[in-house]
């Protein structure tokens, strides 16, 4: 299990994206340019009585470039003004599955099997679809993966468009990234995330995903 600890933040468009990425204030801190975007789609899971989002997580499966999948499961609650901690597991998966009882073992398997039965099948709540340029920065001893995220998210026919900048603490004090996304907000109009993706999906369901 890791602790992740991030701030997200909603732009306006994904021009707004663009100048962020081309922002003299983040070359002057970057480690490397930013990655060419990349796909990104996954798709969130519950069982059918919703037993994870009770008990406040969050379950989805991504595809991977290589053709396989990423299971990731976080804690769902806890983002203030776009700042969230969350507990958070991951594992890759070979093949997809259907029951909960499929997942190989380990510390993913152990946290869910501790709240749903492994014949529990999984059942889809909504998917996420969108492109992502990454860039690694850092400050001293504090280092940091910015995502800049543009595409949607769509439960049946509802469909939320998504523009976004996630800052990701990867190590070092968290103070700088702060400074950082503080004056990013200032010059780009960017806005502090009052819910995650998740979140965001959730009430696209009429649901409450996250505080």
């Amino acid at each position: 299990m890791a602790i992740e600890e991030e701030i997200k933040l909603t732009a306006p468009s994904s021009a707004t994206l663009d100048a962020v990425a081309a922002d003299p204030l983040l070359l002057a801190c970057a480690e490397q340019p930013a990655t060419p975007a990349r796909t990104f789609l996954a798709t969130y899971y519950d069982t059918p009585d919703r037993r994870l989002l009770h008990h406040r997580l969050a379950f989805r499966l991504r595809q991977e470039g290589n053709g396989g999948l990423r299971a990731n499961l976080k804690g769902t609650g806890g983002m203030v003004d776009g700042l969230s901690r969350r507990q958070e597991w991951e594992e890759r998966l070979a093949l997809p599955i259907q029951r909960w009882g499929e997942l190989p073992p380990g510390a993913l398997r152990e946290q869910l099997l501790a709240i749903v039965a492994p014949d529990d099948t999984l059942t889809p709540l909504f998917v996420t679809d969108f492109q992502r340029r990454v860039v690694l920065l850092q400050w001293g001893e504090s280092r940091a993966e910015m995502a800049l995220d543009w595409g949607k998210i769509q439960a049946g026919e509802a469909v939320h468009p998504l523009a976004e900048v996630e800052l990701e603490r990867k190590a070092g004090p968290f103070a700088p990234i702060q400074a950082f996304a503080a004056e990013l907000i200032h010059r780009h109009a960017l806005v502090p995330s009052q819910r995650s993706k998740f979140g965001l999906g959730m009430s696209l369901l009429g649901l409450d995903g996250e505080e």
